[in-house]
């Protein structure tokens, strides 16, 4: 913001004569030379050429871009195209108006042009309509300031069919009735004749230059511009040049300037601020603070509030004081960091606003890295007002290196285009400003402020910020204060009202009104502020939290309105009032917030992530706890026995009594290599020994099969061994061996039982052709049939098993209980199971071995009077009663101790050795005994099978035998006759053919007579 002006100004004498004219005169310093340069031939306001180009146009001049004073605007009459219907809130109708700006018909700068004017006014005069000028002086960059009003004018002059706003006692209800005209005649109505002048660039010619050049115009457009009784404020850099002129020709001025210091009532009281006070900006971030503190029972001087501002601006310096002296009077614990931007401190020629050193050095005294007394890093939580400019980044960056986590913060350009240009930055950042889009205040042409931004994106082509709101509020608010001030007269007398006479009454009336406009309730104090409702309250919260549907964020003193993208996380949220908020303050910041149990302040996170308010807790590491919200910078350790069971934001520790076999698979293992050693000494026996009687009647094919099926069943002891996971381990691999150990216990043992079934079907085959003195070949080959038979049946089971139905390892717990505090010791079981019937296929498959042991049994049984060095019946019969034994022991301990790993793993195991190594050495056993004592002295290998024919008597056997050839003899005696019988009939047959054959000899030789010629004598000649 420039220096203010007008006490020098005031201060200097009248202008030049060479540049006065047409009543341009008063207490001005002369024109510098730079001024006159700029004003050239412009000598008054009469002298002003329209400007070339638009007013979008003139706000992006730069600093080389040449620009002589011009005019605007000269908006004076402005009916629609329709010619009666107003525009109301329909935004197409004012599209349908005229343009007004300078160049048209009705606007010039000459003199005839001047008498047109007149003209026009006393036109209007005579018709009931009164004109009151308004005039305004805005350098080039001020488009949103200029641009409003414009709206404004135009939407008033063109009700009630462009006849204006009415006025008095008998206008329809006056004040009650708004802007309408009253039905009867003679009502007077009011059209407002807008001057917009630019006076220049102040990029190009500088502040200073401008400052004059302002002045001069607006001092000469009020003097010639008879009716002019209104001064539309400039932006609030240049706005300190409207006060003298106010002054000096007793006009009122709307300033749109925000800090109180600005206005002083004693020495000018033609001043009047529509600006809300922007000392007020900051107070609903503390009142928050202090609501907050009341709601956790603290008090405020418990709560550090550290205030860093510029003293070279009024803005700056009197908005971050106003936050000072409110939290002192709170008793909060209060620094004040003042610093002059333009100083030069450490002395080093870079001023102190651009000298980053300098500017660290301030921050550190907002938020330190410790106080000195071991405070760590990261435990800082000030409450944070900043009123700084360009040096924000530099503070919010060595913030962040300090380790500062503020209860909140709140900073002056929270509202302007730096929020939206670094949107990573801003989150949960407050900050104040004059509205904000979500205000519901509106009027008879719009319903809300933004609507007023929508339609100016239309008509001009930018979408403006508040001050394009501002300035469409000033023209409204000075038609409601003439339509206040002649609401009891019945033929108001508008330009004698103006006049100089009178106007002390409608500055007085001014202090006194309080109307609603669509920037809010307007009312003024004692310094003649606009106290009619409180400053825009904002925060950058979640969208989500935000119940505005507009992505739109406000900005302060920040150009052109910037705008958020949809897709944003962040956005604006208005705070306060809290009539219009539609959002909540969040505080404390999320950044100094307690942690949630399960997870730490992260350092790394406050020094690296941009968001200084966002929250800077992260999940604690596996083998990490929390408990309790906390503030800790790092997670308390699990004790030792304990863990998170490699679960990160854990807030206990857990002690898992897993139930685990421990070591008890090394003595499986263990008794896998036994039962492997057996059955391979028992295969090398046979191998041996395979020319023994004793293992050649055994049919040692299917003694090599048993045990290639004991070592099967034996090995299911390794993957039953590692049918286990433990708490967050392998529980797949678990799963997988759950299902393997059931396939090899049922294939090993089905190979070795449909051995023995395969042999006993043979043994017996051959006992039954030697009971019959039968020699039949019996291969083993012919009984593979059945063991394969056995093994597809088994096998189909089994795969319908692991396909529909597998078994899973699966972990529940048995209870828990605390041990201490944060660890939790958990007591949990694991086992083999099925989500549905696992005896559906179990049963299937005892059965097919039950059935097998029973056709075994069976089978031997008729081949039971074989020699004990031969028959397996006993063998394999005591071998069934062990293994029932063994299941009707082993079944109902593995019931008791199901909820004991060791215990159910000791009994399964148990059970599948001694059964494979049982039967083994059942058959086994015996053989090498018979086999290592050999055969009885005297007796052969026939003799010892002790097959029943041997135990018949040689006679038996002779009478048997003469039985079987006295039946071979009457056998042949008939085969005999029946030969005998046979030669006769071939002899009978053979005689019958002979006589055939003599008549078949005789019928010929007749029929070769038959053909023979009869001789001729006479015909032929018999020779000589």
């Amino acid at each position: 913001m420039a220096p203010l002006l007008a006490p020098i100004i005031l201060l200097m004498s009248a202008l030049p004569s060479g540049l006065a004219s047409d009543g341009a005169a008063g207490p001005y310093p002369p024109l510098s030379d730079a001024a006159s340069a700029v004003l050239g031939d412009v000598r008054s306001f009469a002298d002003l050429r329209p400007c070339e180009a638009t007013s979008a146009e003139l706000a992006r001049y730069g600093p080389d871009d040449a620009l002589a004073p011009c005019l605007l605007y000269d908006i004076r009459d402005y009916v629609p195209a329709g010619g009666e219907e107003s525009p109301g809130r329909r935004r197409d109708q004012a599209d349908e108006a005229r343009e007004d700006r300078v160049g048209s018909d009705h606007s010039t700068t000459s003199a005839s042009g001047r008498e047109l004017r007149e003209k026009a006014a006393r036109s209007l005069e005579s018709e009931g309509t009164a004109e009151v000028a308004l005039v305004q002086v805005t350098p080039s960059n001020c488009n949103n300031h200029r641009d409003g009003a414009v709206t404004s004018v135009r939407l008033l002059n063109s009700s009630n069919a462009g006849r204006g706003f009415g006025i008095g006692y008998r206008s329809a209800g006056g004040v009650s009735s708004g802007l309408a005209l009253g039905r009867e005649e003679g009502d007077r109505s009011v059209k407002f004749r807008l001057v917009s002048i630019v006076g220049g660039n102040p990029a190009n010619v500088g502040n200073d230059v401008f400052t004059e050049v302002h002045v001069f115009l607006l001092d000469s457009a009020l003097r010639q511009i008879g009716n002019a009784a209104f001064i539309l404020g400039s932006c609030s850099f240049a706005s300190s040049a409207d006060k003298p002129v106010a002054l000096e020709n007793r006009k009122v001025v709307l300033s749109q300037v925000g800090p109180p210091g600005f206005y002083d009532p004693a020495s000018n009281p033609y001043v009047f601020g529509i600006h809300v006070n922007s000392d007020t900006y900051p107070l609903p971030a503390l009142s928050a603070l202090t609501f907050r503190l009341q709601a956790e029972g603290r008090a405020t001087s418990t709560q550090q509030v550290r205030a860093l501002y510029r003293d070279r601006s009024e803005f700056f310096k009197s908005t971050c004081e106003s936050a000072v002296n409110a939290a002192t009077e709170r008793g909060f614990d209060v620094t004040a960091i003042e610093y002059n931007p333009d100083g030069d401190d450490d002395g080093d020629g870079v001023p102190n606003s651009q000298d980053d050193e300098h500017v660290r050095a301030l921050a550190d005294r907002l938020c330190p890295p410790s106080d000195g007394d071991g405070t760590p890093r990261g435990t800082h939580h000030p409450a944070i007002f900043a009123c700084v400019n360009q040096e924000v980044d530099v503070v919010i960056g060595r913030l962040r290196e300090n380790g500062c986590r503020p209860v909140s913060a709140w900073f002056t350009t929270a509202t302007w285009g730096w929020a939206t240009a670094n949107p990573e930055t801003i989150p949960y950042f407050q900050g104040g400003g004059q509205w904000h889009e979500n205000f519901k205040y509106g009027d008879e042409f719009f319903e809300t402020g933004q609507a007023v931004l929508d339609y100016g994106l239309e008509e001009y082509g930018y979408l403006g910020n508040y001050d394009h709101v501002v300035s469409y509020a000033m023209p409204m608010f000075l038609a409601k204060l003439l339509q206040s001030y002649f609401r009891v007269q019945d033929s108001p007398d508008v330009a004698a009202s103006l006049g100089d006479g009178n106007y002390e009454i409608i500055r007085r009336h001014l202090m006194n009104i309080n109307v609603d406009t669509i920037f809010g309730p307007v009312s003024f104090n004692e310094y003649q502020r606009n106290n009619g409702r409180g400053a825009a309250g904002t925060q950058w919260i979640p969208a989500s939290s935000v119940s505005s549907s507009s992505s739109r964020g406000s900005n302060e003193d920040s150009g052109e309105g910037e705008t958020m993208d949809e897709a944003t996380v962040f956005k604006q949220g208005c705070v306060s009032p809290l009539d219009q908020a539609n959002t909540a303050i969040v505080i404390p910041s999320p950044s100094s917030s307690d942690c949630d149990a399960g997870s730490y302040v992260n350092g790394l996170s406050i020094e690296s992530e941009p968001a200084l308010l966002a929250t800077k807790c992260a999940a604690c590491p596996a083998d990490t706890f929390t408990a309790l919200p906390s503030s800790e910078m790092q997670c308390a350790a699990c004790p030792e026995g304990s863990s998170t069971m490699d679960e990160s934001g854990s807030t206990r520790c857990v002690t898992v009594e897993q139930n685990l076999i421990g070591g008890l698979e090394y003595m499986g293992y263990v008794l896998v290599a036994i039962s492997w050693s057996m059955s391979l000494g028992y295969l090398a026996w046979v191998m041996l020994n395979r020319k023994n009687s004793v293992v050649k009647i055994s049919q040692p094919e299917f003694l090599v099969m048993m045990c290639v099926g004991a070592m099967i069943s034996s090995s299911a002891i390794i993957p039953w061994s590692n049918a286990q996971a433990s708490v967050g381990g392998d529980v797949d691999a678990a799963s997988r061996n759950c299902m393997t150990w059931p396939w090899l216990y049922s294939i090993g043992w089905t190979l070795m039982f449909s051995s023995l079934t395969a042999k006993s079907v043979r043994l017996n085959k051959v006992a039954t052709n030697s009971m019959n003195m039968q020699r039949k070949t019996v291969n083993a080959k012919d009984m593979y049939f059945i063991v394969v038979i056995v093994l597809l049946l088994d096998i189909a089971i089994l795969t319908a098993w692991t396909v529909v139905d597998p078994l899973q390892w699966t972990r529940s717990v048995v209870g828990t209980s605390v041990a201490e505090a944060g660890v939790v010791t958990i007591d949990s079981f694991g086992k083999c199971g099925s989500s549905g019937n696992m005896f559906a296929f179990l049963g299937p498959i005892i059965a097919v071995h039950v059935t097998l042991i029973a056709v075994t049994l069976g089978l031997l049984w008729k081949v039971r009077n074989i020699g004990d060095r031969y028959q397996e019946f006993k063998y394999v019969a005591i071998a069934s009663v062990y293994i029932c034994e063994l299941l009707l022991l082993g079944v109902p301990i593995l019931v008791a101790v199901q909820d004991s790993a060791p215990a159910r793993y000791i009994v399964i195991t148990g059970v599948i050795f001694l059964s494979d190594t049982g039967v083994m050495a059942f058959i086994f056993l015996p053989k090498i005994k018979y086999a290592k004592e050999g055969l009885p002295e005297g007796m052969t290998v026939v003799e010892s099978m002790n097959l029943p024919s041997l135990k018949m008597s040689f006679k038996s056997i002779i009478q048997l035998m003469d039985k079987r050839l006295l039946s071979q003899g009457k056998e042949i005696e008939k085969l005999k006759w029946e030969v005998k019988r046979k030669d006769e009939e071939l002899c009978e047959l053979r005689n019958k053919t002979s006589d055939m054959s003599k008549d078949v000899w005789g019928i010929e030789s007749q029929m070769e007579e038959s053909k023979r010629p009869t001789l001729d004598e006479h015909a032929f000649p018999l020779p000589t």
